[in-house]
């Protein structure tokens, strides 16, 4: 089980000029495919340098959020 914080989205200056607000983070799992994760209400959007407000326990979605670096910060 861990928890993650959301570091925002890396710079691409070829493809993109300016990012929105993360609202959906779509997370690979080991079984029945992908899982979309949403705010936790009160919340509208994923705030940078915040709590994501999700516990991960499935493998591959650990594996997902550690090997992002730039994106996500894994909070002890």
């Amino acid at each position: 089980m861990a928890r993650f914080k959301y570091l925002g989205e890396p710079p691409k200056p070829n493809f993109v000029k300016t990012w929105g607000d993360c609202l959906v983070l779509r997370v690979p799992r080991k079984t029945s495919g992908p899982i979309d994760l949403t705010p936790v209400p009160p919340a509208t959007k994923f705030v940078i340098g915040q709590d994501i407000g999700y516990e991960i326990t499935d493998p591959v979605s650990l594996l997902n959020f550690r090997s992002d670096t730039q994106r996500f910060q894994e909070i002890v």
